[in-house]
């Protein structure tokens, strides 16, 4: 049991570190400065963050017309599953990179 929890810690260490590993996924053609990169990349993270906001707040508007009473349900689906949204914010981010002129590699 004690192995297992070990094991269990040690992986999620792992998959954290990758998480904070922000910009080695994108490089510009010709190469380009990794700090750089890391800049663009949480440029782009903001801007798809304040997009999915935006988004969240319209699916909560729509949601809000169709429950019941004036606020509607506060428990309705508001559309937007959490893998549609996370999908969404994947996407702004890539296609933010890629208009800066980034490839994945």
């Amino acid at each position: 049991m004690r192995n297992i929890l070990i094991l269990a810690l040690s992986l999620s260490l792992l998959g954290a570190c990758s998480y904070f590993d922000k910009g080695s996924n994108w490089v510009q053609p010709g190469g380009g400065d990794p700090d750089q990169a890391r800049s663009d990349l949480d440029a782009c993270e903001v801007e798809a963050r304040a997009q999915t906001k935006v988004d969240r707040g319209i699916d909560q508007d729509i949601a809000a017309t169709q429950g019941s009473g004036a606020f509607g349900d506060p428990l309705a689906d508001s559309g937007m599953s959490g893998y549609q949204s996370g999908q969404r914010y994947d996407d702004i981010v890539d296609s933010c990179m890629q208009a800066l002129g980034y490839m994945r590699q």
